[in-house]
């Protein structure tokens, strides 16, 4: 890919966010098991802005910025600020379901989710309370049961469908939808074909947008080659959603390689989004975990204290990461260290925690 600057799936199919044993081979695009289609549901809703010819989230600068920036903390602030003197503000109310939404912890949730609601009341038509919406549900869908998170589908897929209704350019909609629609099995409302809609709606007017989602829809279908042209094409620009999406796109194409024994190809393919994105973690995390798969451990190890001090880095499972890379290397000490920050940490997804829990229990 060219000239990507410098926050989405591709949240594709959540393949950074799924544990896997060192000893396994890593795994192809998600399957629908019940635990899959929680995830599947859920996708890790892209925050990012837009460009010229595509809509910001929020129409608050400032909002946007540190959305995109993922300083959720900083948000959260600036968001109650602006509630102080204007409580019924949309932006502001949405911000705040947005900066809720950084973990998953059920209190911090469900005040998003209140949050999410009182935009929708106060400001029916505004696009980014329905997408703030879908945001909270996406993280809720993982704590529930799979019956449960089934039924949620239809909320999301209204939610993300309503504000895409309301604003047309918002592509971190668009996107979500799409997924939603290819990794959903039919018998729940998946459709290729609406999957294709979506993306034929945007090819004038969005046509980086569009572009990433051809390749997403090829990579569903299994059409490597094809979903590896349409990315490598991709230019981003300025657009955080999109270059989200970038992110997760290198990332389970490289898997994919990585599954077919094809490591030159998968370094090659992390290696170019390091170089395009040189301030985010994922190219650093993928690399560990190529390393890992040939079990360089020390390579793993070092790549994952760099992914630490990089953007994005809240959002990956690293110390899970580290933990095993650690145990690969014979240090229990270090593994269990970090096996137990990996189970308080509550911005991964949760079975991540309970993995965690588990190899600790077994290194006793």
């Amino acid at each position: 890919m060219r000239s990507l600057s410098q926050n989405s799936v591709l949240r594709l199919s959540i393949a950074h966010n799924t544990p896997v044993n060192k000893r396994q081979t890593l795994p192809m695009p998600i399957k629908f098991t019940s635990r899959s289609l929680l995830v599947a549901a859920g996708l890790t809703l892209l925050l990012g802005a837009g460009s010229a010819a595509r809509a910001a989230l929020f129409k608050d600068a400032q909002f946007q910025t540190l959305l995109d920036a993922g300083r959720y903390e900083e948000l959260d602030q600036a968001a109650k600020a602006r509630l102080k003197s204007k409580p019924d503000d949309a932006q502001a109310l949405a911000a705040a379901a947005m900066a809720h939404s950084d973990a998953y912890d059920t209190q911090r949730l469900d005040a998003a989710a209140r949050f999410a609601q009182t935009c929708r009341e106060r400001e029916p038509q505004e696009a980014v309370c329905h997408y703030a919406t879908a945001e909270v549900m996406g993280h809720q869908v993982q704590m529930i049961s799979p019956l449960k998170a089934v039924a949620m589908v239809g909320r999301l897929k209204e939610a993300l469908h309503k504000a895409l209704e309301l604003d047309p350019t918002l592509y971190a909609a668009r996107s979500k939808l799409v997924q939603l629609y290819l990794f959903t099995p039919q018998m729940l409302g998946g459709s290729t074909a609406k999957a294709k809609a979506l993306e034929a709606e945007i090819r004038a007017s969005q046509p980086e947008q569009a572009r990433l989602l051809r390749s997403l829809i090829a990579a569903s279908a299994e059409k490597w080659p094809e979903a590896e042209r349409e990315l490598m094409a991709v230019r981003t620009g300025a657009d955080g959603a999109l270059q989200a999406d970038v992110r997760e796109a290198y990332s389970q194409l490289g898997r994919h390689w990585m599954k077919e024994q094809q490591f030159d190809k998968a370094k090659a393919l992390y290696q170019q989004l390091q170089r395009d994105q040189p301030g985010k973690a994922m190219a650093a995390y993928c690399l560990a975990r190529l390393a890992m798969d040939q079990q360089q451990y020390e390579e793993a190890v070092r790549q994952l204290e760099r992914a630490k001090t990089l953007g994005g880095a809240q959002q990956l499972p690293l110390d899970h990461r580290l933990g095993e890379a650690l145990l690969g290397l014979g240090d229990k000490a270090g593994a269990k260290a970090a096996f137990a920050r990996a189970a308080a940490d509550k911005r991964i997804r949760p079975n991540y925690a309970k993995d965690a829990r588990k190899s600790l229990a077994e290194l006793g």
